[in-house]
């Protein structure tokens, strides 16, 4: 229950967001193709390279939440069964914390503001 809630509440908030942005892409360059008198002045929506570009994150981000806290879970749940090595439980949490570093590490990649800032303040720290 606890993955299949995460699933879905990330999902919706992944499909919100994705809407968001693709409305501001819209609205920032507005793109047309073919507006010749036979089309009717159809507009045919493109994918933009950002677009796809933050679809890739989205994926890679949820790909790596849901791949992190599963084997949490269904180890939980074998457990209720079967009984584990405790050890067992330590590696999926190793394996959850290692998920979750690497969509942090993601986001910071990927925020040129937040990367130019932290830049910035370690050449500073480093110079002290």
């Amino acid at each position: 229950m606890a993955v299949v809630l995460s699933l879905l509440v990330n999902t919706v908030l992944n499909v919100l967001i994705f809407k968001h942005v693709r409305a501001s892409t819209r609205r920032v360059q507005p793109q047309t193709i073919g507006t010749n008198l036979n089309s009717n002045n159809i507009q045919h929506a493109r994918i933009s390279r950002r677009d796809i570009s933050l679809l890739k994150q989205m994926i890679f981000m949820f790909c790596t939440f849901i791949g992190g806290w599963t084997p949490v879970y269904a180890i939980l749940v074998i457990n209720i069964i079967i009984t584990l090595n405790p050890l067992i439980f330590r590696y999926s949490a190793i394996v959850c914390e290692m998920a979750m570093l690497a969509i942090a590490i993601n986001l910071f990649k990927c925020n040129h503001e937040i990367k130019d800032f932290l830049i910035i303040r370690i050449r500073r720290w480093v110079r002290r």
